[in-house]
């Protein structure tokens, strides 16, 4: 009897354990490791760029557990982040203040979470169609807004931006969207019907969840936290560029399942998988360069890693992967 509770909790528990467990050997490992190699991961270089790093990538992600838990996936978030760092430049060169371009970006967030988060219900079309749509477009508007500047890359010249760059600024940042993400997910009907939805749609549906309704409230909250991220990827390096953002989708797909997320999002979502995912992903990013590993050949190491999580945690029981 005791085998089969023990067995049963293992079961139950079987992400977090993994995902935990994961961010444990990765500190031992690194921390051993690197100082044989030449450079610790906790010099105060290394420590700078991890913090930085995943700070950004936890920002993003806390976000992007509002969509996931839905069971959907954003392709245009990257593109966001871009655009998002462009205007913050921009702008700020231009009126010397964040404050009108945080502002006009935290409207453009909200265009954008109405049509990712309304047009899949609305028109009857797969999620992630409308994100792909919003990626084409940024991805389009950024092009010819460098292009009309004759350059690839920008620089915020009349603005202090030393702040973004302080450590503690960093943490207390995330720490509060963490606070109102917990509290949105896991203590109001946003996050239980958010959860719901991933879960079961249809008997979501038949409940009396408005889908249209909860979508969009958390493709909003998601793209004020990418407005947060996005205010941090530019301020650490004062610049934004054509590239800005590139990719950053699959790194936070990477961190909320190497954090636990299950990728059908559901009842299992937790805003906890961001946090943990975004700490072994940075670690990963900074540490393997550090172990000799080098920085192209890093990818296909994340991957592996990656592959073998979903496997491990996302699994049905008929032995397929959730769509």
């Amino acid at each position: 009897m005791k085998d089969q509770k023990m067995a049963g909790w293992l079961s139950r528990h079987r992400s977090i354990l993994i995902s935990y467990g994961g961010l444990i050997f990765c500190i031992a490992f690194f921390t051993i490791v690197t100082p044989i190699r030449g450079e610790s991961i906790w010099s105060a270089s290394k420590v700078s760029t991890l913090i930085s790093d995943m700070i950004v990538t936890a920002l993003m992600s806390v976000g992007a557990v509002f969509i996931y838990a839905l069971g959907n996936l954003d392709i245009s978030i990257g593109k966001q982040i871009g655009l998002y760092a462009v205007i913050m430049v921009v702008l700020g060169n231009m009126t010397g203040s964040l404050i009108p371009p945080v502002l006009l970006c935290i409207v453009l967030s909200v265009l954008i979470a109405v049509v990712n988060g309304g047009a899949g219900p609305m028109f009857n079309i797969i999620p992630i169609i409308p994100s792909v749509v919003i990626s084409q477009v940024l991805s389009g508007t950024i092009t010819i807004i460098f292009a009309k500047m004759g350059t690839r890359s920008i620089t915020l010249k009349t603005i202090d931006y030393r702040i973004f760059k302080s450590p503690v600024v960093m943490v207390v940042v995330l720490a509060a969207e963490v606070a109102i993400a917990v509290l949105l997910f896991n203590y109001t009907k946003i996050g239980k019907y958010a959860k719901a939805l991933g879960q079961n749609k249809t008997a979501a549906v038949q409940s009396g969840i408005n889908v249209i309704k909860y979508r969009i409230i958390c493709y909003i909250f998601a793209g004020l936290c990418f407005v947060v991220a996005a205010l941090f990827q530019m301020g650490y390096t004062g610049s934004a560029s054509d590239s800005t953002g590139t990719g950053f989708e699959m790194n936070i797909m990477i961190a909320l399942i190497l954090g636990g997320m299950p990728i059908s999002g559901g009842m299992r979502s937790k805003v906890s998988a961001a946090v943990v995912g975004a700490l072994t992903f940075s670690l990963l990013d900074v540490g393997l360069p550090l172990i000799g590993i080098a920085t192209r050949t890093t990818f296909i190491v994340k991957a592996i890693i990656f592959l073998i999580v979903v496997l491990m945690t996302s699994r049905k029981k008929e032995g397929t992967l959730p769509k």
